[in-house]
């Protein structure tokens, strides 16, 4: 079995740490270590019976280790991959086994996908980034690095979404393009090109925001 440590010990993180177990009741694949988490309010804890065990500063401790990201803000994912990555030797490739992953994909460094999430051919997911449960993706899908789509969302076949994005659960994207630096409302539909560095929600998706986020994690709140 090979040692696993998960960055981020919020939500994401413990899902990541249920997939991990979903995966080795597969086949026996994962050593869960515990979670790298810099935020005062994990120190000392466990969650689901795993130790959170300090924060980034340990990584040198734990060179043999795989490492996967579980933060929900695609700019964060960004930050804390961008300011670890010449520390981390090995990053995992997580998949449920409830997904079958054809020959056509193109698949990045780093990536999650979740239950029950369906992609069918050709599709490209670039580094870091992470499907979570029931996805549906159409034929030639191209997903960015850091990006994240949410549950029970359905982008259709030839969609192009950038890096650094995220798709709000149940939304809806058709074949168009978007941008990078883009957030998609919960439960949006997607029917027309959007540019990057804005916020879309709606149906029909409307720009309701350009620039950066109103809202965004940083490093020192996680």
């Amino acid at each position: 079995m090979n040692d696993i440590i998960i960055l981020g010990a919020g939500g994401l993180g413990l899902e990541i740490a249920w997939l991990i177990e979903e995966i080795n009741e597969e086949k026996k694949t994962w050593n869960l270590i515990g979670f790298m988490d810099p935020h005062p309010g994990v120190q000392g804890k466990n969650f689901l019976d795993y130790p959170v065990l300090g924060g980034y500063s340990l990584i040198e401790k734990f060179q043999d280790a795989h490492y996967v990201i579980a933060f929900g803000d695609p700019r964060l994912r960004e930050t804390v991959i961008e300011q670890n990555k010449t520390k981390i030797n090995k990053w995992a490739n997580l998949y449920s086994p409830t997904v079958r992953v054809h020959k056509s994909h193109r698949i990045g460094t780093g990536v999650v996908i979740g239950r029950y999430t369906d992609l069918t051919v050709g599709c490209r997911l670039g580094n870091f980034a992470m499907l979570n449960i029931h996805v549906v993706l159409g034929h030639n899908v191209i997903i960015g690095d850091y990006s994240i789509i949410s549950p029970n969302v359905t982008i259709n076949g030839g969609a192009k979404i950038g890096s650094v994005c995220s798709v709000g659960a149940n939304a809806f994207v058709r074949d168009v393009t978007i941008g990078d630096y883009v957030s998609v409302g919960a439960s949006s539909c997607v029917v027309k090109d959007v540019e990057s560095d804005c916020v879309v929600a709606g149906v029909p998706a409307r720009v309701i925001h350009k620039g950066k986020p109103f809202h965004s994690v940083t490093v020192s709140e996680r």
